[in-house]
């Protein structure tokens, strides 16, 4: 098991090294910008810090400093929250969306030519990762702790 555990975090960091270089190499932004205006594009194109939280398991304090690096980079910008008046909204700019198409088509280009393997099932692979990613977090939400 430690095999197991031991070559899926060397893979997943040597694969996002490797996606990162690509970005860059093609005047894209960050791999993590890229996560982070993903996680805004995916929630309507607005959202809170709470939610890029979640969505990239990263603390509140890490999402917060990404969106502010994404903020200044003008991808987005935060608006008052009307539903919240303690939280403002993430809001993904004109700017943003050019930089989150062209880094997502960057990037699914880097991922495509690494993938692309005979007898290499690349869904059957994300099945059972989201398969023990659901598992592991039922055992480590709080519910599972009372």
């Amino acid at each position: 098991m430690q095999n197991f555990f031991d070559v899926l975090v060397r893979y997943e960091t040597e694969l996002w090294a490797m996606v990162d270089d690509r970005l860059a190499a093609a005047g894209a932004v960050s791999l993590a910008k890229l996560e982070a205006l993903r996680v805004v594009d995916r929630h309507t194109g607005r959202c809170r810090v709470h939610e890029v939280s979640v969505d990239l398991s990263i603390t509140v304090g890490a999402a917060s400093k990404l969106v502010d690096r994404i903020a200044r980079a003008g991808l987005v910008r935060r608006e008052p929250n009307p539903q919240d008046r303690r939280s403002a909204l993430v809001v993904l700019t004109p700017a943003g969306a050019d930089a989150l198409a062209f880094a997502a088509e960057v990037a699914t280009r880097a991922l495509g030519d690494h993938l692309d393997l005979p007898g290499v099932d690349v869904a059957a692979l994300t099945d059972g990762l989201a398969v023990l990613r659901a598992r592991l977090a039922a055992e480590t939400s709080p519910e599972a702790e009372a």
